[in-house]
């Protein structure tokens, strides 16, 4: 709506304007790559994950025919209600399985946002924590360090540039102890199954044991 809509147009600027606007991520997958509002219309992507609509290179139109999975929500640069924290860490786990699948298929995806630094990045960042079993902040590490590698425009250095929201670099973290947890509980089952297995073992006579007793 009008809120969306806002929030877009303020993170208009260099950041949405430099070409091709992407960072490849090979430490990730070799098939990732996260960028602006206009890399989709500068390469040529199997899969496109947007989270804003994209835009033409030439012209700066709308082109919502590139994208292949919408999954638009807002960045609030760090100001996001506790509302808006779930939505947008929904989203992001969306966008994280979209990845999946497009890389478990062998398909090329592109991730993109308005300027390809924290709604992009995050969606690449919970897909490496989740499916590659990086930690958050090396996957954080990474995607700023591919984004400074890889393209130049201002606003890009700290405290700008790649995953600057603190609300989104807490959802990253928030996701590893997630996933941590929910580990540590499997293995934890998984260990107390054992360990009833082997004591039923243990309290159970072997049958050829039993026979023998009972012949004497």
């Amino acid at each position: 709506g009008a809120h969306l809509r806002r929030m877009w147009d303020a993170n208009i600027g260099p950041g949405c304007a430099d070409s091709p606007g992407v960072s490849h991520l090979p430490r990730i997958s070799p098939l990732l790559w996260v960028g602006n509002e206009i890399a989709p219309s500068v390469g040529s992507f199997d899969v496109v994950v947007s989270t804003v609509p994209p835009r033409s290179c030439r012209t700066g139109a709308r082109q919502p025919e590139l994208t292949t999975h919408a999954i638009m929500f807002a960045d609030g640069q760090g100001s996001e209600t506790a509302a808006g924290v779930a939505f947008a860490k929904r989203c992001i786990l969306e966008g994280a399985e979209c990845v999946a699948a497009a890389v478990a298929a062998g398909k090329s995806v592109l991730v993109h946002c308005a300027w390809g630094q924290n709604r992009s990045c995050a969606i690449c960042c919970a897909f490496a924590v989740l499916h590659r079993s990086m930690s958050a902040n090396e996957a954080i590490d990474y995607v700023r360090e591919r984004n400074i590698a890889e393209r130049s425009y201002a606003g890009q250095q700290p405290p700008g540039g790649a995953m600057h929201n603190r609300v989104f670099r807490e959802i990253i973290r928030e996701l590893e102890r997630e996933r941590d947890a929910e580990a540590e509980e499997t293995a934890e089952t998984a260990e107390e199954a054992a360990a009833r297995e082997a004591a039923a073992g243990t309290a159970a006579p072997h049958p050829r044991a039993a026979h023998e007793d009972e012949g004497g």
